[in-house]
């Protein structure tokens, strides 16, 4: 099916993307980088005028014996069930090892008709044993991230750890994989095709899909058997699919059989026979080839032609391709023979819970030794601001007599040879005992900035470049709030603010409000806001409100295109309501705000509150019946309409951000009656006030007042 390649490129440009149960992503790739990286085209005719030059010979050896190819992994994850287990890498590299060369034992599925064009690669990947840095390693690195989980741009795990693209192939495994920046979390794998940028050169690919044990099996995509990532190889070999990527298309292989489109299953043979496509005889097309997109069961070959691709991006300069399995690049990664594998490495630090830990003050906390890669010969702990009873353990329990967040370190040691890791903001400890800086009505203005930071906790679970900040640049109410910029944040990342500890013991139906400002920036922004409730220092949390951008977290009506900052006092804030159910409220409670990025702009939290009924010194059955409060925001007069529990001396006053009481009248109820009042603000300074209703000493009702200037 071979044509000449200046009219393939023009082809590629055109056509759309095929999506299979495979949901390989590599063709969407190679399309965006052929229309947008001039200097990609020009590797890419490189090295097909190399192709053409190799089969024009009829050549396809090189000086190796072996194609030897050093690899390392790069595990991405956030869950344990992501952090996939060196077994599995193992059982996949060996699956790779059999197949490339045709040494599985279900070589004798291949139909017989598809025998003779069968063909062995003679190439053997190994695990590097020497990392960039000339350490020792068993060619693994295991790193937390947000991005492991669906992340917006395919492209920004590779940050996170790289090594170089002519010295190492990259595989960079992941827990979820979005489909070329769609809502939908459905890509499986890309590989970046010969001649792109060195820094993003290797293969992403779900954890999930890899290997034929552990998580493979349990996959709801079904088992590949190993087989997603020998498909992404030969991608990352130059192989192209085998339907061309188009109706009857080419995929520059001259013994593959056409193709009407890309298969699923596994279908019997013969399949397809005497298409419409030109040149499809009986034998129909081969569905059993590791470049279409059916089963793993069903994959088993790949033809002379495709080797003899594969052959000449391996014997070129394009991307380094050819160092890879030089000698010298062989001896600097650890992977020359004798190849000793795993090599006798000092373990690299890691801890269990893999995710950040929350407890109270005063709790023990369970952490564990879950060192990778390596041996250890002795360890040491470091827990600074906690105390543990043993520091040398494998698992070690820490009390912590202070609320903050903390660090965990941890030294392996091995022979002569030592590894330290440093875990930032692994433990956050909360109080067990309401925080004495805030009483009922619970107002937060972020009007005093060293209130906030010795009582809010702010979390940056990706210790990225942004997060939560208190902020002067704009506003609600007052002259400061909290702000995210969030505006070319990477997507998911996560940022949390926490709460101080809240009494509500005594209050009944209580809710939570806040004004909100968050503003689209694409279409398909997926930015989340959550809000969840704990009543044992942050051990377990319950959702009580979420909202995404492309539902009804967005307040502006148009997306913005630019870093945005509303103007203070801007009618593109919006008040936000949660309701708490008094099963989750009883007590003390902290809160907590968690934001995922997803490609949207910038957002703002001011005049944080919860609210309620405060039952102390009250029979249940004498609770007020009705408060109304309008208008609100007002000018200079607001009006109060309410139904007391009884009569008697009850006072009204209007509360400035600092508890100062500016207003006050007095009123004889009657009980059970409507009461209609006029309250006169017009000798107050703009801002946030609350209003309380009181009888007999106790405030039974309150609600925030905004007092606005025209």
């Amino acid at each position: 099916m071979k044509k000449a390649f200046s009219a393939i490129l023009l082809s590629t440009l055109l056509i759309g993307s095929v999506k299979a149960q495979f949901n390989c992503l590599s063709h969407d790739f190679y399309s965006e980088l052929m229309q947008s990286d001039s200097m990609f085209r020009k590797n890419q005719f490189i090295l097909e005028a190399e192709t053409e030059q190799l089969l024009l010979n009829k050549s396809h050896a090189s000086s190796a014996a072996t194609y030897v190819i050093p690899v390392v992994f790069h595990v991405i994850y956030t869950t344990q069930a992501g952090n996939i287990s060196d077994a599995q890498i193992l059982d996949q590299m060996d699956i790779l090892n059999k197949e490339f060369r045709r040494q599985q034992a279900d070589t004798i599925l291949t139909p017989a008709a598809f025998l003779p064009f069968a063909a062995p690669l003679d190439i053997e990947f190994r695990l590097a044993t020497i990392d960039p840095a000339g350490n020792c390693t068993n060619g693994i690195n295991r790193i937390y991230s947000s991005l492991s989980n669906c992340s917006y741009t395919n492209n920004a795990v590779k940050a996170l750890s790289y090594w170089p693209s002519n010295k190492y192939l990259n595989i960079w495994v992941v827990q979820s994989m979005r489909y070329n920046t769609t809502a939908a979390c459905d890509g499986g794998g890309y590989a970046q095709f010969p001649g792109g940028a060195p820094n993003t050169d290797g293969i992403n690919i779900r954890g999930d899909v890899l290997s034929s044990i552990g998580t493979a099996t349990n996959s709801s995509w079904g088992n590949f058997l190993g087989r997603y990532l020998i498909h992404e190889l030969g991608h990352w070999l130059n192989l192209r699919h085998i339907w061309g990527d188009a109706t009857c298309g080419n995929d520059l292989v001259a013994d593959t059989p056409p193709h009407v489109f890309s298969n699923s299953g596994c279908p019997n043979f013969p399949h397809n026979p005497n298409s419409s496509c030109a040149g499809s005889n009986a034998n129909g097309e081969m569905f059993t080839n590791y470049m279409d997109y059916t089963n793993g069961p069903c994959l088993n070959m790949f033809t002379a032609g495709q080797v003899a691709r594969m052959t000449a991006a391996l014997n070129s300069a394009v991307s380094g391709r050819n160092n890879l399995w030089s000698n010298q690049n062989r001896i600097a990664t650890g992977t020359a023979d004798p190849y000793v594998y795993p090599a006798p490495c000092v373990s690299v630090p890691d801890v269990f819970p893999f995710d950040p830990i929350t407890t109270c003050v005063g709790d023990s906390v369970k952490i564990s030794d879950k060192s990778y890669g390596g041996i250890t010969g002795s360890r040491l702990w470091s827990v600074p601001g906690g105390q543990a009873a043993s520091l040398t353990d494998s698992t070690i329990y820490v009390k912590y007599a202070a609320p903050g967040l903390y660090n965990i370190s941890l030294t392996n040691t091995y022979l002569s040879s030592s590894k330290s890791s440093t875990f930032t903001n692994k433990v956050l400890v909360l109080n067990n005992v309401p925080n004495t800086n805030y009483a009922f009505p619970f107002n937060e203005d972020f009007e005093n900035p060293v209130k906030f930071a010795n009582d809010w906790t702010i979390r940056n679970l990706d210790n990225d470049a942004t997060t939560w900040e208190w902020t002067q640049s704009t506003s609600f109410s007052g002259a400061s709030c909290l702000g995210l910029v969030n505006f070319n944040k990477q997507a998911p990342l996560i940022d949390e603010l926490i709460t101080p500890e809240y009494d509500l013991t005594a209050i009944q139906n209580p809710t939570l409000t806040f004004q909100l400002h968050f503003a689209g920036r694409v279409t398909n922004n997926n930015d989340r806001l959550q809000v969840f409730i704990s009543n044992n220092c942050g051990k377990t949390w319950n959702s009580i409100y979420q909202k995404s951008a492309n539902a009804s977290l967005r307040t502006t009506s148009v997306n913005i295109t630019s870093s945005y900052t509303p103007a203070v006092a801007s009618s593109e804030w919006r008040k936000e309501q949660a309701n708490l159910l008094n099963t989750w409220a009883g007590g003390k409670v902290n809160f907590k705000f968690v934001f995922t990025s997803g490609a949207g702009n910038n957002i703002f939290i001011d005049d944080i509150n919860i609210d309620g009924i405060n039952t102390t010194g009250l029979n249940e059955q004498k609770l007020i019946q009705q408060l109304l409060i309008y208008p609100n925001p007002a000018n200079d007069v607001v009006y109060l309409e309410c139904i007391l529990p009884e009569g008697g001396e009850t006072k009204i006053e209007v509360i400035d951000v600092l508890g100062k009481t500016q207003l006050q009248q007095s009123f004889i109820a009657t009980a059970m009656t409507k009461e209609n009042k006029t309250i006169n603000l017009a000798g107050l300074p703009m801002g946030t006030y609350m209003l309380t209703v009181t009888q007999k000493g106790v405030v039974i009702r309150s609600s925030k007042v905004i007092k606005y200037t025209k």
